[in-house]
C-alpha cells in the first residue's frame, strides 16, 4: 500500500507547485477577504450598537469569530471546483479515460484537490487569526482541548458538498 500511496503523493506534490504560481490569484483573495470581513464587521456593529449584548446567544465577538472562521473556510477550501471537476468529468465521459489510469480515481481526485486548497487554506488561517486577534481580540473561554475538534470540522470541510444546484 505504501508504494501505492506514492503516486498519490506526487500528484499532491505536483498540484501544490503548480498552485504556487498562482500566488497574486491568491493575494487578490485576501484582499476580498479583507473587505468582506471589514463589510461583516462594520454590518455586525451597528447590529449591535443599539445596547445589545447578546444575539441569538452570541456576543459581538463570538459572532464576528464566527464569521471570520466561516470566510476562512470558504475562501480556503473551493469545494464547488472539486465537484464541479468530478461532475465536468462525468459529463464529457472523461472519467472512462481516468478510471482506466494506473491509479484510483478518487484517491487521484482527493490528492489533486489537497494539493489545490493546501497553501490557500493555511495562508487564509493564518490571516484570519491575525485579522480576528487584530481587531476583536481572543475567544473568550476558548479552551485549547477544542482543536483537535476544530481541526476534524476543518477535514469534513473539505470535502463536503457544500452547495445544492436547484434545476427548477
Amino acid at each position: 500500500m505504501r508504494l501505492n500511496m506514492r503516486k498519490y503523493i506526487y500528484i499532491y506534490k505536483a498540484t501544490l507547485i503548480e498552485n504556487l504560481s498562482y500566488i497574486a490569484d491568491i493575494f487578490l483573495r485576501f484582499i476580498n477577504f479583507f473587505v468582506m470581513m471589514f463589510v461583516f464587521m462594520n454590518l455586525w456593529q451597528y447590529m449591535y450598537s443599539d445596547g445589545t449584548q447578546i444575539i441569538n446567544g452570541y456576543t459581538f465577538e463570538q459572532m464576528i469569530w464566527y464569521i471570520l472562521v466561516t470566510e476562512v473556510l470558504w475562501y480556503g477550501t473551493r469545494n464547488k471546483k472539486l465537484t464541479d471537476e468530478i461532475s465536468k468529468d462525468i459529463k464529457t465521459g472523461n472519467i472512462a479515460y481516468n478510471i482506466n489510469k494506473p491509479y484510483n480515481y478518487v484517491f487521484y481526485i482527493i490528492a489533486k484537490h489537497l494539493g489545490e486548497i493546501t497553501i490557500r487554506l493555511i495562508l487564509f488561517v493564518i490571516v484570519g487569526i491575525i485579522i480576528g486577534l487584530s481587531f476583536i481580540g481572543p475567544i473568550q473561554n476558548f479552551q485549547f482541548i477544542n482543536i483537535p475538534f476544530i481541526l476534524l470540522a476543518v477535514i469534513l470541510r473539505c470535502f463536503n458538498k457544500f452547495y445544492i444546484k436547484n434545476n427548477n
